[in-house]
């Protein structure tokens, strides 16, 4: 009798057990099959395991924000601000979960959402410096400066050592025109924080706006830190500027090689190629560069001297003729076509 009677209640539990289990919903079925398709669409392996450790622990919040800035790293936006709001629905008290949604907003180039996401952050979590800080870089992108600045201080209030902070503000005076106060705050800032890209980078801009040497040293920083074309760039235009033009040759080489439809570092080239009077390697270099980018006006305009260079008139004039049809009133193609005696 005891045996049949647990046999009883274990069938029993059983049944309670397997009607009591949450059932996967078609929209649950739909979501994963969506997941794994645009993983084999983007053969990520980080997207593949965080699927699987979803489809192990699906009521962790953390995990879909960890899918969201996935999605946001591989430029899936719908799919980033549905993860997003998942984990802000799943876990409303954690911060990092609406940033991820303000970050998603905004490289989704969504800044009305975006600046509402934040001001939810602002006033939900009061003391979140990061909060305050990305609205006030929204603000920034906005030219909204007096309510960046409003954010930025704030934030300082709450922790005076944040190196972003100081760097935001030396963004907003170096775009305003205050040098001086834009030097001070990026020099904070990297003294808070020794490996701000962003800050040793606009300090070499402002200092290679003087024709100052003392910007190399700040674009070296820069390049060490992160080596990318923007900041070799910069290096190569102020040697270039600094009439250091073998050390301009190589960085523009460098950019190139890296990244053969760099259209300024071919033009840059060309123009160094011409003033040495080396017109064929000019030529070829302009033509790359309006092959780049067949709108580029400057280049049609300096491939033009160099045909005139080389006594070739017909094709100087038809380069010369086009720039003035990309950039009307270019005076410099005006008076070449002038020299040339095609303009009654």
């Amino acid at each position: 009798m005891k045996l049949l009677l647990f046999y009883f209640i274990s069938v029993l539990c059983l049944i309670i057990f397997t009607v009591c289990k949450p059932a996967v919903t078609k929209a649950e079925t739909g979501e994963r099959q969506r997941a794994d398709s645009l993983m084999q669409l983007l053969n990520s392996p980080e997207l593949k395991a965080v699927n699987q450790k979803i489809l192990d622990d699906p009521s962790n919040a953390a995990l879909y924000n960890e899918r969201a800035n996935l999605y946001l790293r591989l430029k899936q936006f719908e799919e980033a601000i549905y993860d997003a709001k998942r984990a802000i629905r799943m876990d409303s008290s954690n911060a990092t979960n609406y940033l991820t949604e303000a970050d998603v907003f905004f490289a989704a180039n969504e800044t009305r959402n975006a600046k509402e996401t934040l001001e939810k952050v602002v006033k939900k979590f009061p003391g979140n410096t990061e909060g305050l800080l990305k609205l006030g870089e929204l603000f920034y992108f906005v030219k909204q400066y007096e309510n960046a600045f409003d954010c930025i201080n704030r934030a300082l209030k709450i922790d005076q050592n944040l190196a972003k902070a100081y760097y935001l503000k030396g963004s907003i005076y170096k775009e305003t025109g205050d040098t001086a106060k834009a030097i001070s705050s990026l020099e904070t800032a990297i003294d808070q924080d020794n490996k701000n890209y962003g800050a040793f980078l606009d300090m070499g801009i402002i200092y290679g706006a003087r024709k100052n040497t003392i910007a190399l040293e700040y674009y070296d920083n820069a390049i060490r830190i992160k080596p990318t074309p923007e900041a070799l760039y910069a290096k190569a235009k102020l040697l270039q500027d600094l009439n250091k033009m073998d050390n301009a040759v190589a960085l523009y080489e460098q950019i190139i090689k890296n990244d053969s439809t760099h259209g300024f570092s071919l033009y840059n080239l060309g123009a160094i190629y011409l003033q040495k009077k080396e017109l064929d390697k000019a030529l070829t270099y302009f033509t790359k560069a309006i092959n780049t980018n067949p709108k580029y006006a400057e280049a049609y305009f300096a491939r033009g001297v160099c045909y005139e260079e080389l006594k070739d008139k017909n094709n100087a004039y038809a380069d010369y003729t086009m720039c003035l049809q990309l950039k009307p009133n270019y005076e410099p193609a005006v008076d070449a076509l002038n020299a040339l005696g095609k303009i009654k």
